[in-house]
């Protein structure tokens, strides 16, 4: 029997011990001479040898307690550290009583020490997972799969939604899935997530339950939402699957992958329709249930054209068609009209659409937000709209999908009005050509070409007088080359005339200031319509990139007075001031209009600051109805200069 509970102690790490009161002496079992770490039976034992193995701060606390259970007859508990004579550290629960004599005096304390350093540890672990798995935010279910006299692997998909039962979960598990799962609890999978019982997560459980192998799920979609999964097998039946929600870094990877499509079909040139397109199924493939739509606005912007909206009925497409834009005319056109983002959450009460709330019931859409899209310039380009067909209030995710959206359909937009543009302008410089051309041709033709056939009469008389034998007579010969001298001057000055309307002389011989004197004067003299010129610029040797440039400006300024402003006076004012030069046209003519100054289609106006960016400056062009057109260039100095000029 001692034999057996030796053993007995030996497997439980518990020591038993008896202490003498009165003569301070221990008797323990050798379990308890191994726990406080000296060989079994190797000295003499007594109460002041075990109260010095205690931990220091453990020693007062321990001698109290033990004295205060003596006092009161009573069994006492305590747990306390052996320093063990290797330096190391075991905690120990002590369990005595105290034994009294005849006279009820104690005469000797009994009791069992216990080793619960190992126990202590697993439960401190134990507790330290269950603190991870609470307050991870990886959402953690544990389910149970029993195949109830079947093998996992003979179960169907729809089966395997079945077989596992809940059996714990995580709070991260519940933020996750949304949802309460404590009622859930003992429920199978199909019961608890019957809107992901179709998924291929059940029958991963099954396989993970069977093999033991652990199996991820990349992207797993529940309902609007994508998780992550990982399965693994856990002791008595049970699998484990952690999932994380990657709806976010997901639906990112989306969009970039998207915008990097929809960029390369910029850069590649591809029709604005097809880019639109493309970038409306993108958006709609990000949420569920929504449908978008994008709308032009014309070059006069006034009206609204389809230009994008495959997922919409067409009908409703040929509808928006054309709508013309206002302050109440549903969310696209009122969106366009105030340029800011117009959301209508419930259109059957909305009066922004009371005029289309039928055309809204017919095709069930119930709710509308549109955001327009803004030029570079702040010029609305159109709008880009999202439907749904409940009413709703947009997510800060939808909102930035919108945004965003429409921020590339504004670089598509604008990229192929530059297109467009290009092609115009290239078109105007063109007939512009064709046109100085055409002019050039009927000047030579009629001018010089009657000049020259005059001269070549009268030579023509001299040679045959010469040839004659009765020869010439000199009065007559001598009016003969005096007719042909004055037709050679008519001839030089004409030259000049047209190499002047070429590039003028005075601009490479004597500088801008002159050059735009002596163009002043002439279109003075063609128009009848006063010009003057007001400058602090004498002497300016500018490139002559920037001097032409600035020339053709002036010139094509001038152009458009004579053709548009029907003004009675030009001011003209070239100055330098804080190292910029600035040249500036004003007529007091009919005055140009905010849209028309801005509008994609004015060439001439186009040119203007295209040859002003050239070099780099700006120009601005300004009017006001009845009060004249102000054409503005301002170049900066710096490195303007023509250094060999200099």
């Amino acid at each position: 029997m001692d034999r057996l509970l030796a053993v007995a102690q030996e497997i439980t790490h518990t020591g038993s011990w008896e202490w003498d009161v009165a003569t301070g002496t221990v008797r323990a079992s050798n379990e308890l001479f191994r726990i406080v770490g000296l060989e079994p039976q190797s000295g003499a034992m007594s109460f002041e040898i075990f109260l010095e193995r205690l931990h220091p701060d453990d020693r007062v606390r321990i001698r109290d307690a033990i004295d205060d259970a003596l006092r009161r007859r009573e069994r006492f508990q305590l747990h306390a550290r052996i320093c063990r004579p290797d330096g190391t550290l075991r905690e120990i629960d002590t369990v005595g009583e105290a034994v009294c004599d005849d006279e009820g005096g104690v005469a000797s304390v009994v009791g069992t020490c216990r080793d619960v350093t190992d126990e202590r540890r697993r439960d401190e672990t134990l507790r330290l997972y269950a603190d991870i798995v609470r307050n991870v935010q990886i959402g953690l279910t544990v389910w149970e799969i029993e195949p109830d006299g079947r093998e996992v692997s003979d179960a169907g998909p729809g089966a395997c939604a079945h077989l596992p039962k809940l059996l714990a979960f995580n709070p991260a598990a519940e933020a996750a899935t949304q949802m309460a799962l404590a009622p859930e609890l003992g429920k199978t999978f199909a019961g608890v997530f019957p809107f992901a019982s179709e998924t291929e997560l059940p029958a991963l459980l099954c396989q993970v339950r069977r093999d033991g192998m652990v199996r991820d799920i990349s992207t797993l979609s529940f309902g609007d939402r994508t998780f992550a999964v990982k399965a693994f097998r856990l002791p008595n039946f049970a699998v484990g699957a952690a999932f994380e929600d990657v709806t976010a870094a997901t639906r990112s990877q989306r969009v970039e992958t998207t915008e990097q499509r929809v960029f390369e079909m910029i850069a590649s040139g591809a029709p604005l329709a097809s880019v639109l397109r493309d970038l409306v199924l993108s958006l709609e493939s990000q949420t569920r249930g929504l449908f978008a739509s994008v709308l032009l606005l014309d070059v006069n912007g006034v009206q609204l054209r389809h230009a994008a909206g495959p997922s919409l009925p067409e009908a409703y497409n040929r509808v928006l068609d054309g709508i013309a834009i206002g302050p109440t005319v549903g969310s696209c056109g009122t969106a366009a009209f105030f340029g800011r983002p117009v959301i209508v959450s419930d259109t059957e009460i909305d009066p922004l659409w009371e005029p289309y709330r039928d055309i809204a019931r017919t095709y069930g859409l119930r709710a509308c937000w549109s955001t327009p899209i803004l030029a570079t310039s702040g010029r609305v380009l159109g709008t880009f709209a999202v439907y749904y067909r409940e009413p709703r209030e947009p997510s800060p995710m939808e909102l930035q999908l919108v945004a965003r959206a429409s921020y590339i359909a504004r670089i598509a937009i604008e990229r192929h009005q530059l297109e467009e543009q290009l092609r115009a302008l290239s078109a105007h410089i063109e007939r512009v050509r064709e046109d100085e051309r055409a002019s050039i041709a009927r000047e030579i033709h009629d001018e010089l070409g009657q000049a020259l056939t005059a001269i070549k009469l009268d030579l023509g008389w001299i040679m045959r007088r010469l040839a004659r034998t009765e020869g010439l007579d000199p009065t007559t010969t001598l009016e003969k080359l005096r007719s042909a001298s004055d037709m050679t001057d008519e001839v030089v000055k004409l030259v000049r005339r047209i190499s002047a309307a070429l590039r003028p002389g005075v601009l490479d011989d004597l500088g801008l200031r002159a050059a735009i004197e002596w163009q002043s004067e002439e279109f003075e003299k063609r128009t009848g319509t006063r010009c003057t010129l007001s400058s602090n610029v004498s002497e300016l040797p500018l490139d002559r990139d920037v001097s032409t440039n600035l020339f053709r400006i002036f010139q094509e300024a001038l152009t458009n007075v004579a053709r548009h402003a029907r003004a009675n006076a030009v001011e003209v004012e070239l100055k330098t001031e804080e190292q910029r030069l600035s040249l500036v046209v004003r007529d007091d003519g009919r005055g140009i209009s905010a849209d028309v100054a801005s509008h994609p289609r004015s060439l001439g106006l186009l040119g203007i600051r295209e040859r002003a960016r050239r070099i780099g400056g700006v120009a601005v062009i300004s009017g006001e109805p009845r009060r004249g057109t102000r054409v503005t260039v301002s170049v900066p100095l710096d490195n303007m200069v023509d250094e060999e000029s200099s």
